[in-house]
């Protein structure tokens, strides 16, 4: 007997939704994609035609057939949607950054433990060929006793992103919290929390608000540094 399939829905249709989301759903046997959500073109249908398309994310949570949920709209509306989600008995996979604050995490672990839902965060970086391949290195220590590690995003735009949400100084914007989980989550998962931190930040765009360069540094024992 076949396993019942996720049906699941997608807070977005944008480019995340459209090429990192939808197509992954849609061709895997456990799930179902059943609706998102687009408030303003229509195109989900050019490619997805038997998928609802609704106007705002209350109606697609509303949805009661919808079990799995996914967020990802803008960074700011993450924890107030998961929230959402989670009261209207969905479980809920959250794009990065899956919070601004460490408090607002704790909050929606703890709603989706209290409402039996499970609460989880899209890293999908975990799975890049370059992170494989030094994972390998790493757990087979073909390096030895290892002093120091880089890792890197290296993009600058002078020109202002289109979407208005990264270039507003409200919670979530900025190249720390655009960039950095990745990379976060890249070290994390293979070394644990360092034991210290020190983050540079800086402004380089004219008349921007928010920082468009990021350095992190951080400390594990016997002096390895990231």
């Amino acid at each position: 007997m076949s396993k019942k399939s996720i049906v699941t829905g997608i807070l977005s249709y944008g480019m995340s939704g459209r090429v990192f989301h939808a197509p992954f759903i849609h061709q895997k046997t456990r799930f179902e994609l059943r609706a998102v959500v687009e408030r303003h073109e229509k195109r989900a249908h050019q490619r997805y035609p038997d998928v609802i398309s609704y106007d705002s994310v209350d109606d697609l949570l509303n949805d009661e057939q919808i079990e799995f949920v996914i967020i990802n709209t803008p960074n700011n509306t993450h924890v107030e949607y998961a929230t959402k989600a989670l009261k209207a008995g969905k479980h809920i996979l959250v794009e990065k950054p899956f919070a601004p604050t460490a408090e607002d995490a704790r909050k929606l672990f703890e709603l989706g433990k209290e409402v039996n839902r499970h609460v989880m965060v899209f890293q999908n970086r975990r799975w890049d060929s370059d992170f494989k391949l030094l994972k390998r290195v790493v757990e087979r220590e073909t390096l030895g006793n290892l002093i120091e590690l880089h890792v890197r995003f290296d993009r600058y735009r002078m020109e202002k992103s289109p979407k208005v949400f990264k270039e507003l100084k409200i919670p979530g914007s900025g190249v720390l919290y655009d960039l950095g989980p990745h990379l976060l989550d890249q070290v994390i998962s293979l070394f644990g929390k360092p034991q210290k931190s020190l983050k540079i930040l800086a402004t380089h765009r004219p008349d921007s608000e928010v920082d468009d360069f990021s350095t992190l540094v951080l400390s594990y024992p016997k002096g390895f540094t990231v």
